[in-house]
C-alpha cells in the first residue's frame, strides 16, 4: 500500500509540474546577462604607444588582468613574443608587486609551501601565454579598478581589471 500511495504522489507531482523544457541558450533572445559583465572593458587601458613599447622593450603583450577564485585573487596574463627579452620577467628573485590606483595597496604572488609562488618561473618561449596571480585580501580591487604592475624593472600601469 505505501508503494502505490507513492507512485500516486509522484504523477501527480510530474502532472502539476509539467513538461520540462531545456534552458535558454546564452545567445537566445530573452537570457538576462550578468550586467558587470556588459559593463567591465575586456582590453587593458593603455595608450597605443604603450603597448609598442611593452612589446618592443620587453617582449610581451599584455592580455588582462581579472578577478578569480571568488574575488580573493587577481590573474594577469601575458604572451610572450620574444623570450630573449621577457626574461627578466621570469626571475625567482623579483617580486612581482600589483598596485591598486584607487588605494595605493600593494599586492604580492602568493607563495604556498607546497606549490611556491603562483607565478611561472620557467624559461619563457615564445607565443605562449603566461599567468601570475595576485592575493586580492578583501576583495579590494574590483572588475573596472586600475592597477599597475612592476616585476623588477618591467612595469605597465593603467590596467583596467575585468
Amino acid at each position: 500500500m505505501p508503494l502505490a500511495g507513492l507512485l500516486a504522489g509522484g504523477l501527480a507531482l510530474i502532472v502539476t509540474l509539467g513538461p520540462v523544457r531545456p534552458a535558454r541558450a546564452l545567445d537566445e533572445p530573452g537570457h538576462i546577462a550578468d550586467s558587470r559583465a556588459t559593463a567591465v572593458s575586456p582590453e587593458p587601458a593603455l595608450h597605443p604607444r604603450e603597448k609598442t613599447y611593452i612589446k618592443r622593450h620587453w617582449g610581451v603583450e599584455v592580455m588582462y588582468v581579472r578577478q578569480t577564485a571568488a574575488g580573493y585573487m587577481l590573474e594577469f596574463r601575458y604572451k610572450v613574443l620574444d623570450p630573449d627579452k621577457a626574461k627578466p620577467l621570469f626571475e625567482r628573485q623579483t617580486k612581482p608587486v600589483l598596485t591598486h590606483a584607487e588605494t595605493g595597496a600593494k599586492l604580492t604572488v602568493p607563495v604556498p609551501a607546497k606549490t611556491g609562488a603562483l607565478r611561472n618561473s620557467d624559461s619563457p618561449l615564445a607565443d605562449h601565454i603566461y599567468w601570475m596571480f595576485f592575493t586580492n585580501p578583501a576583495k579590494l580591487v574590483r572588475p573596472g579598478d586600475h592597477v599597475s604592475i612592476e616585476i623588477g624593472d618591467f612595469r605597465v600601469d593603467g590596467l583596467t581589471v575585468q
